[in-house]
């Protein structure tokens, strides 16, 4: 069954999550150049369900977007060049599922979103179709915003305070 894409719902889930957690001081920190984290990751949860809209199956869309916009939930930079922070690739999911379980109550498909996004740089595969696409999903995010170093996913930004 396909479901229709509401970019106002995504929105919503946005707000309410930035309401209710931390999630917007996430803009502090850079993520593939000069990308923030919190652009990051509203594009990947942003582009994930618009993907799954378009594949015409069933998804938990709001667990999918809250997953997303979650998995990359943590507060340090990464590509400072500190020695604490090798291995960061293989460890920053449970890292973010820590940090987003502390504040939120996540469902089982919210936290192996989190906890796989890095496959098959990690050997878990997501359990979900959900989590399938925001790893596929994230790959593709985490590529452009390498290349497109200036100024990307310029309307998703005008909605993400940075």
């Amino acid at each position: 069954m396909r479901q229709n894409w509401d970019p106002q719902t995504f929105w919503n889930y946005y707000r309410e999550l930035t309401e209710n957690s931390n999630l917007s001081s996430m803009a502090e920190y850079p993520q593939h150049g000069n990308t923030c984290r919190l652009l990051h990751s509203v594009a990947v949860a942003y582009y994930s369900c618009r993907l799954a809209s378009f594949l015409g199956v069933n998804f938990h869309m709001r667990d999918m977007a809250r997953g997303a916009l979650f998995h990359d939930y943590f507060f340090y930079d990464a590509q400072d060049g500190d020695p604490a922070h090798r291995g960061h690739w293989s460890r920053h999911p449970d890292i973010a599922w820590r940090n987003a379980a502390k504040e939120l109550a996540l469902t089982g498909i919210e936290a192996d979103i989190i906890r796989t996004h890095m496959f098959p740089l990690t050997l878990k595969p997501p359990r979900y179709r959900e989590g399938a696409v925001v790893t596929l999903v994230d790959k593709g995010c985490s590529v452009y915003e390498f290349f497109k170093r200036r100024r990307p996913y310029p309307r998703l930004a005008v909605h993400v305070k940075t």
